[in-house]
């Protein structure tokens, strides 16, 4: 698969990705809501906070990938700023790499994780909820984000610009 097809790709998949974490985040938004007007009428709400600490790590997780795709990040270029560019390249493509590789071992441990609470069968404290799913989303998030790493990584080595140009260069 050549890499223009794979960036298409990544792109197409962050739009799933993006539509999921919206969804957490207005859950998130709609229980806390709910859960102020009924602490003020009655109760709070049970659980409340357990849930959207769940779908925060899920919208957290989900939205990952889609900022280093897009560059939605901040660039701290104060040394790199002043390097050739053949050794501009070289050090994105060495923290490409180490990215990667650490995001690959997140997803692949956070994975081994929800394997380990599904087949226990662990519930969360308040609720009893199966959480499992929670922890594969995020998961799936870290493991995204390692793709577009890789995909940078390319970009890098292939004398693409992996990153956006930085306002000093010309």
């Amino acid at each position: 698969m050549n890499q223009d097809r794979f960036r298409n790709l990544l792109l197409k998949g962050q739009q799933l990705k993006l539509l999921l974490a919206g969804i957490a985040l207005l859950l998130m938004v709609l229980i806390g809501f709910a859960n102020v007007v009924c602490r003020n009428l009655w109760q709070p709400l049970k659980g409340s906070f357990e849930i959207i600490g769940y779908l925060g790590a899920v919208t957290v997780a989900l939205s990952l990938g889609s900022a280093q795709l897009e560059k939605k990040h901040i660039i701290v270029d104060i040394i790199t700023r002043h390097y050739t560019p053949g050794w501009g390249r070289l050090t994105s493509a060495i923290g490409h790499l180490c990215s990667a590789l650490f995001f690959i071992l997140a997803a692949w441990q956070t994975w081994a994780w929800a394997d380990n609470i599904r087949l226990t069968g662990e519930t969360s404290e308040t609720l009893h909820l199966i959480f499992y799913p929670f922890i594969y989303l995020t998961a799936f998030g870290f493991a995204f984000l390692a793709l577009v790493l890789l995909s940078d990584l390319s970009r890098s080595l292939k004398n693409q610009k992996a990153h956006p140009p930085s306002r000093h260069e010309s």
